[in-house]
């Protein structure tokens, strides 16, 4: 290649980046109302003997400009002529497609969008600018040389003047979606296939109890002293405030960045900031990787094409280009998160951030309604503050030149944060015509925020979800299947997809969904701390008893559990007893039990989420002046509204609660407007199974649950 010719020339900052990652200026860049993409095409044909661009772009639609112009029927267009000459000249090896970078993709979206003037919104909507860019700058002698070297670097260097990256010994992520055919990778799969771990328990100093689930002959893997790409370390910092992980975000991530599933049930309104801090450095940290692999392979590409050379196989990439995925229960979560995201991509440009904060931040009616929950508890106040719509959905879009889309299309989306009725919404119910989940096909991650927050809402939502990740999809979307990883085609992706499950306890559920839909072939852990109890948090000086009830087999525990308290409880309630609560923590028990006292035609009131304010406020004034026998009382209730309910003579746990800390607080509110009482008129029954394990040690420790659980007795009282 001759010597370019050595000019003074004013490019901007983006014109300098193109120029770094290609070696030439984007066509597209030119492209406005008067020039048309077929114009700019056939300039850069004329311009050079290389083209970038493949033959996905769709029919586009015509411009203004275009409006009312004859039909040209004998001359073909400028891309029909450009795939031609490069077929003719030989410049691309068999089998390969010309190179197209993602973001020359997102920039023929955006110019269709604004041709065609169906998301024509106000500047101010549009483009949330945090400093000013395309800044000119004056270039002496651009030299071609230069220019093919810094290219075949691709993005060693993260920064212009920064140190070159140092993961690369301890990479977890290149060697965990590598395609590797070898045999030890063949036995991990068969491994993983047939759920063949071996299970560990060590004791961490900060995280408690860890349960390590490795496939056999593997090794424990060293902790990576430098896990972050050199451009995120920075805005790490930045949000995390410190220059370093805490003790408890570097243990956390110590595990996340080795690829395994992750279960952990320690988390609280206290450490949630911290962990939501640690998990978004993640997620961006594989983002950023798993992009910057693209964008060097482009290159190889590139320089391959116009040399006429075949650099062999590049497999970067899966179906569609979604790689993470984080479900969450409320859009005030999601708010928190992506604004952590934001500034972790260091975004300049956020398009529709004022349309982001209006949808997701807090409202007008926030201040009202702090002020009304500021007697509730601290944990209340921190899952309900700002907007808690929990049907949301959005995808964040990013580019390299540190601007970020909110609101980007599904198959555009880097990033996609939802809730579980959200992704419902989109992937169709189980019976109808409307499915589409062809966006979770290529999920790489994903993580699972506030599981004890989903509990409350619909756990099957969840569930369908993980039920269709990383299944074939139906359609191609306009993929490379050049590109495309082996095992993605082969339909493995789901051993190489991580999950990050993230409660304030554990579950039945969780653990089946642990158990069946966890399945990494780096192997699984299961974090859960141990309990004291919510036993020491009562003040209430009340007895309180706990019965096992007799349960044959766990597919009739609830028919046992329902026939005892019939023949027990029930028959107690007939002799006049008053100021009850009933607590139930299942809605299906809480309906079966309702319709059992209709029935029976006792004096009493159901207080359920679904119950209205109103409803709730005048069932509580009639328990306290005894105009009722008893309340039935729900979980989801009491988790949504807190109410302080008074006058409680006797409390009934038909089951254990799953969050602990509501059997302190039910306990506790005997002691309001109760001082005519005394202790010996106070009591409290709580029944439980065998099977109620996870509940109990909640309740009554660590110590004490295995006692409670198996012993002879039936019986146990707690002053």
């Amino acid at each position: 290649m001759p010597p370019a010719r050595k000019t003074k020339t004013k490019l901007s900052r983006k014109e300098l980046q193109q120029l770094k990652e290609y070696g030439e200026l984007d066509p597209l860049s030119s492209i406005t109302e008067e020039k048309s993409l077929d114009d700019v095409i056939s300039k850069a044909l004329g311009r050079s003997g290389y083209g970038r661009f493949t033959g996905k772009l769709g029919k586009g639609k015509s411009t203004k400009a275009n409006k009312g112009a004859p039909k040209r029927s004998t001359r073909p267009d400028a891309y029909s002529r450009l795939l031609s000459s490069l077929s003719a000249a030989g410049s691309l090896p068999v089998g390969r497609d010309p190179v197209v970078s993602d973001d020359e993709d997102d920039a023929i979206e955006d110019m269709e969008e604004t041709e065609d003037g169906s998301e024509a919104v106000n500047e101010d909507e549009q483009m949330h600018s945090a400093a000013d860019s395309d800044k000119e700058y004056n270039v002496d002698e651009v030299d071609s040389d230069e220019l093919d070297s810094e290219a075949e670097q691709g993005n060693s260097s993260d920064t212009e003047d920064g140190p070159k990256e140092m993961y690369e010994a301890f990479d977890y992520m290149e060697k965990h979606y590598a395609d590797d055919n070898s045999e030890k990778m063949h036995k991990k799969l068969a491994a993983a296939t047939g759920k063949e771990y071996r299970q560990s328990i060590t004791e961490d100093s900060v995280l408690g109890p860890v349960v390590t689930y490795d496939l056999a002959g593997e090794k424990a893997k060293p902790v990576n002293p430098r896990p972050l790409k050199q451009k995120l370390v920075k805005p790490a910092h930045k949000l995390n405030k410190s220059s370093e992980f805490s003790e408890f975000q570097h243990k956390l991530f110590n595990w996340l960045d080795q690829y395994r599933d992750v279960v952990y049930s320690g988390r609280s309104h206290s450490n949630g900031d911290e962990l939501t801090t640690a998990y978004a450095i993640h997620a961006m940290n594989h983002v950023m990787k798993a992009k910057d692999l693209e964008r060097k392979n482009n290159a190889k590409l590139a320089k391959a094409h116009a040399a006429g050379n075949d650099v062999g196989e590049l497999r970067d990439r899966g179906f569609t280009r979604p790689r993470v995925l984080i479900v969450l229960p409320f859009r005030n979560s999601a708010f928190r998160l992506i604004e952590k995201l934001l500034t972790l991509a260091s975004a300049g440009k956020e398009k529709n951030f004022t349309r982001f904060a209006k949808e997701y931040g807090p409202d007008e009616d926030e201040e009202r309604r702090h002020n009304a929950n500021k007697r509730k508890p601290e944990d209340f106040k921190s899952t309900f503050a700002g907007n808690i719509d929990d049907a949301f959905r959005i995808g964040l879009q990013l580019h390299y030149n540190k601007s970020v889309k909110l609101y980007a299309d599904f198959y555009r989306a880097d990033i996609i944060v939802a809730s579980p009725i959200g992704l419902r919404m989109t992937t169709g119910a189980q019976s109808g015509d409307r499915k589409d989940f062809d966006f979770l096909s290529s999920i790489e991650m994903v993580i699972v925020d506030q599981c004890d927050v989903l509990m409350m809402q619909n756990w099957d939502h969840l569930v369908h979800l993980f039920e269709h990740m990383n299944l074939m999809p139906k359609k191609d979307h306009g993929c490379d299947f050049s590109r495309i990883r082996l095992w993605q085609l082969d339909g493995m992706a789901k051993y190489r997809r991580q999950t990050i499950l993230l409660s304030q306890y554990m579950t039945p559920e969780m653990q089946a969904l642990f158990n069946h839909h966890c399945s990494s072939i780096e192997g699984k852990v299961r974090i859960k701390p141990a309990y004291a109890g919510a036993v020491n948090d009562v003040v209430a000086k009340v007895s309180q008893v706990f019965k096992r009830v007799s349960v044959r087999k766990l597919a009739s525990a609830n028919d046992d559990r329902f026939g005892h308290f019939v023949d027990q409880t029930l028959s107690d309630i007939e002799k006049d007893q008053k100021h009850l609560l009933i607590f139930v923590s299942s809605y299906f028990d809480f309906v079966r039990i309702r319709n059992t006292c209709k029935d029976r035609g006792y004096i009493f009131a159901a207080i359920s989420e679904y119950s209205t304010k109103s409803e709730a406020m005048r069932a509580r004034i009639k328990l306290y002046e005894g105009e009722l026998q008893f309340i039935l009382y729900s979980e989801r209730a009491h988790f949504y509204h807190r109410y302080p309910i008074k006058g409680i003579h006797h409390l009934v746990f038909y089951s254990l609660p799953d969050h602990p800390h509501f059997y302190s607080e039910l306990v506790n509110l005997m002691l309001t407007h109760n001082n005519d009482v005394s202790a010996d008129q106070l009591s409290c029954t709580a029944f439980y199974t065998k099977f109620d394990q996870l509940k109990l040690e909640r309740i009554v420790g660590s110590k004490l649950v295995t006692q409670l659980a198996s012993s002879e007795r039936s019986q146990f009282t707690f002053a």
